[in-house]
């Protein structure tokens, strides 16, 4: 019996250690569509885990005060404020952590629904920006990344919602390749867009919602636009689709109200019978197309 005890407290030890520790899954991921690159986390206890401290001095100077978690590989993710009631006006996060580690990504939820944030400073070290990481940030109006920034990926609805977001300048980003869907959806203030050229595929409601988008470069080699990727965009007027343009999805541009121009690609290009769903100002859209 009492080798049962010292055996089923040992179990419950064990337990209690596990729960304690991060998900067992890679993270932090992107979850859009297409593969992405996923590290392990390094399962040791929170208190090493997470990093904190008031304000630090590493290689890149002042920082406020954030949690990190490693990875096996020397590397860290930010995971967000020390202080989860705080209410920063803006954050820097460092190219390295207090220990050293290089900060590679934002981790999922990260500073999701922080209000106050206005200014979000992201190092070029960072390669990869979580699910939701900065969702509903209502008032994030400057979003900074480095011209020699290594951002591959954007999950899932990492900035939607940031109402006061008015320019979204990627071009320069030559590594960006995956982006999840909605990543920018519902900011309604959002009025200029450029997107690099290495993006293939506009992926599902990326920019659904945002109601003041008056312009937008698409990618030069873009193949796809998903579905409701620029549903709801009532002021945007003008669209030039790139020749490499291959499929157009379902309700892409539904309810874009003041689509009037349309540059198609010489290409063939397959477009779903829902793409231009109510657009008004298209009066003459399937002669355009070249369809019944």
């Amino acid at each position: 019996k009492t080798e049962e005890r010292r055996i089923a407290g040992s179990e419950t030890a064990k337990r209690r250690r596990r729960s304690l520790l991060p998900d067992r899954q890679d993270k932090p991921q992107c979850h859009g569509k297409g593969a992405f690159v996923r590290r392990k986390l390094r399962l040791t206890s929170m208190t090493n885990l997470n990093l904190c401290c008031e304000t630090g001095t590493g290689r890149n100077g002042l920082y406020p005060a954030l949690t990190y978690a490693a990875f096996d590989d020397k590397t860290c993710a930010v995971t967000g404020l020390a202080d989860r009631n705080a209410s920063p006006i803006s954050v820097t996060v460092p190219a390295y952590a207090p220990d050293g580690l290089r900060v590679v990504a934002v981790a999922d939820k990260a500073f999701s629904g922080c209000q106050s944030l206005r200014v979000v400073s992201l190092p070029e070290t960072v390669e990869s920006v979580g699910r939701r990481a900065f969702a509903f940030c209502t008032s994030l109006s400057d979003l900074r990344l480095g011209r020699n920034s290594r951002l591959s990926c954007i999950g899932d609805r990492a900035f939607i919602g940031c109402e006061r977001l008015t320019v979204l300048r990627l071009g320069h980003l030559a590594g960006l390749r995956l982006v999840g869907n909605c990543a920018f959806a519902y900011c309604t203030r959002l009025h200029s867009v450029v997107l690099p050229d290495s993006l293939s595929a506009i992926p599902d409601g990326m920019f659904e919602g945002c109601r003041q988008l008056l312009h937008v470069r698409l990618p030069g080699r873009l193949i796809r636009i998903g579905a409701a990727a620029f549903s709801a965009c009532v002021s945007l007027e003008t669209v030039r689709m790139p020749d490499s343009l291959r499929i157009i999805e379902d309700a892409a541009f539904a309810w874009c109200a003041s689509l009037r121009t349309l540059h198609l690609p010489a290409s063939p290009c397959m477009v779903a019978g829902s793409a231009f769903r109510e657009c008004p100002a298209l009066p003459d859209l399937p002669e355009l197309l070249g369809v019944s």
